[in-house]
């Protein structure tokens, strides 16, 4: 009889002491001054019982519009005009020019194969000389000198032209008087309407190469 009250005793105490140390009401533990919150009551603001799954609206995180990046305006290039030369510039270009073109027609009176060609070489001296005579005048009436030299780049065009055979010279002649009176009507008709005092010379000498263009451009179209 002793020895079954005694494991009676024992699980009385036992009970006595669980209950004691039980938390389930949300008191503190027997041995502690007040209530430590869970992770879970720290994170969402509740207890266990009445944690919701859901996160509370103030963690949402809201992303604000940015301010509005404009597109760097893109550059267009705008058309270059052309700049008319000073008088001294463009009587010195003239003249090279006209310097030039001698030299060449003197080589393709003697080295052309066609008939044609020397006859049109023939008209560029006449045509030229008379310029050049006209553009040193002017020039000295101005006060103003023009030399009488030919530019690099015409230099070694002689020099390629003289090295070619006859049979080859007369187109290669024709192409290059093709290129340079382009360039040449370009020039004068940019001087023409400026109204500075070598505009008279550039109306002067327009005439005349316009039609050295067309007779190069037919000859060279028979090559």
């Amino acid at each position: 009889m002793e020895q079954f009250v005694r494991p009676v005793a024992c699980l009385t105490t036992a009970a006595l002491l669980m209950t004691g140390c039980s938390s389930g009401n949300g008191k503190p533990y027997a041995y502690e001054s007040m209530r430590h919150p869970t992770a879970a009551e720290q994170l969402f603001g509740t207890t266990g019982s009445q944690m919701s799954t859901t996160a509370p609206s103030s963690s949402v995180v809201r992303t604000l519009p940015g301010p509005s990046v404009q597109p760097a305006p893109v550059a267009v290039p705008q058309p270059v005009a052309r700049v008319s030369p000073s008088d001294a510039t463009f009587a010195q270009e003239v003249a090279a020019s006209n310097a030039a073109e001698i030299e060449l027609a003197r080589l393709a009176y003697v080295r052309a194969q066609s008939a044609e060609v020397r006859d049109f070489a023939q008209q560029m001296l006449i045509d030229h000389r008379d310029m050049a005579i006209t553009l040193d005048n002017f020039a000295l009436e101005r006060g103003y000198l023009v030399a009488w030299q030919i530019e690099p780049e015409k230099v070694a065009i002689i020099e390629r032209l003289s090295t070619l055979d006859r049979a080859s010279f007369d187109r290669a002649y024709m192409d290059e008087m093709v290129a340079a009176h382009i360039k040449a009507v370009s020039r004068l008709e940019t001087q023409a309407p400026t109204g500075r005092e070598t505009a008279s010379l550039a109306n002067e000498f327009l005439p005349t190469v316009r039609h050295h263009l067309e007779m190069a451009r037919e000859l060279d179209a028979r090559f």
